[in-house]
């Protein structure tokens, strides 16, 4: 690639980013004035989050197959389209278009979620680490900047729920405009090169999904992803809870965005310097567990802000990890493509039941205690996933 054209695909990608968490993490921050509006319960509000996942699990299995058929750049181009039909049917309709429009954001984000990985595998393969953590790094900064505008701008400037999601809106459009030179593209094609990350092959069936080293890394993508879209839907309720102000739960959602960035921006790096990632997955369990289980027992905006901040740098290094491990346990694009289709659509079928199911228990106890301890669980099944998944191995083509 000459220097322009990579300059303008890792802007692109970088676009792209920003368009794949903050039309979701946006809606914690106002589910409170969405359930005043329509009068829905916990778990009916949790619906809001849950429906994007379930999209995901649906879609991602075919996105490789709409690459091969269109190349990259019309099916990211699509993607786009429906991101953008989702934001204005989930803000200017009624009920209903609440979660049709939610629900088409989450084909739209699907589309981007399966296609960035093997677009970086295929455009970068000797720079893996680095361009994803460019990439994680600014989703992970614009879900922050969507938990935490959304009630400034629908309560402080009286927005409105409605207009404070929709301004979304520009950004989607914005992209799609830095991404028209990527539409041109034709299909995938395969790295010459082969596989620069790994120095053995793991021994599996053609399927990917005969592997027991792909399940590790779909694993690990689940149970990050119900954790963290767990956490972006009850969050600043559960700080709430705790008998805390609006205003500190507010921050204290943006900060757990935020204080994920320099986790996210390191690992990925670190990722290509070491021989494999088990480290790396141990010591982010460990800060994601001490996090967790101090959320669990504090009552004061100290220990509170403490354990938002070590719970952010372990979810950080999380979905970093998860999404290096599509590229780095794939030998070329094409098998990164079907292994990101599998983990996507298999982790976020796991993931789907996250949002959901914590509000329905705590509709049920009224507390969000048993929530919090089942995150804590959780992070012992992560930690295990990730040691085989972080081992120095890729996928037999």
């Amino acid at each position: 690639m000459t220097k322009k054209e990579t300059l303008l695909i890792i802007l692109g990608i970088i676009f792209i980013s920003f368009n794949l968490r903050a039309p979701i993490t946006a809606v914690g921050s106002v589910v409170e004035m969405i359930q005043e509006e329509y009068l829905l319960s916990n778990g009916k509000a949790g619906l809001m989050t849950t429906l994007p996942l379930i999209a995901f699990a649906l879609v991602s299995p075919f996105v490789a197959k709409f690459s091969h058929r269109w190349g990259y750049g019309k099916t990211m181009a699509g993607g786009l389209g429906f991101i953008f039909l989702g934001l204005v049917i989930r803000s200017y309709t009624n009920l209903s278009g609440l979660f049709i429009g939610t629900a088409l954001l989450g084909v739209g984000i699907a589309l981007g979620n399966v296609l960035v990985p093997s677009i970086i595998k295929l455009k970068f393969p000797s720079k893996v680490g680095l361009v994803t953590s460019i990439y994680t790094s600014s989703m992970i900064i614009f879900a922050a900047l969507g938990a935490g505008v959304s009630l400034p701008l629908a309560k402080g400037l009286n927005l409105g729920w409605r207009h404070a999601l929709a301004l979304w809106l520009i950004l989607t459009f914005t992209t799609f405009i830095i991404w028209i030179p990527q539409i041109k593209e034709k299909g995938n094609q395969q790295n010459p090169k082969g596989n620069s990350f790994g120095s053995n092959v793991h021994p599996s069936s053609q399927s990917i999904w005969a592997s027991s080293l792909a399940w590790s890394v779909t694993l690990f993508m689940g149970i990050q992803s119900f954790i963290f879209y767990s956490l972006v839907a009850w969050l600043p309720t559960i700080i709430l809870s705790k008998g805390m102000p609006d205003s500190f739960s507010a921050t204290m959602a943006l900060t757990f965005q935020l204080a994920g960035i320099p986790a996210a921006l390191i690992i990925p790096i670190l990722c290509d310097k070491f021989k494999n990632q088990r480290g790396l997955v141990l010591v982010t369990s460990f800060i994601y567990l001490s996090g967790l289980g101090l959320l669990l027992m504090c009552q004061t905006e100290f220990a509170i802000t403490i354990a938002v901040l070590l719970s952010a740098s372990g979810m950080g290094g999380s979905i970093s990890l998860s999404i290096a491990f599509l590229s780095l346990r794939s030998p070329n694009s094409k098998k990164a493509s079907e292994l990101s289709g599998m983990a996507q659509s298999a982790g976020y079928l796991l993931a789907a039941f996250g949002p959901i199911l914590m509000g329905m228990i705590y509709d049920s106890f009224q507390s969000w205690t048993l929530p919090l301890i089942i995150f804590n669980i959780l992070i012992f099944f992560l930690a295990v996933s990730g040691w085989h998944a972080g081992n120095n191995l890729v996928i037999q083509e």
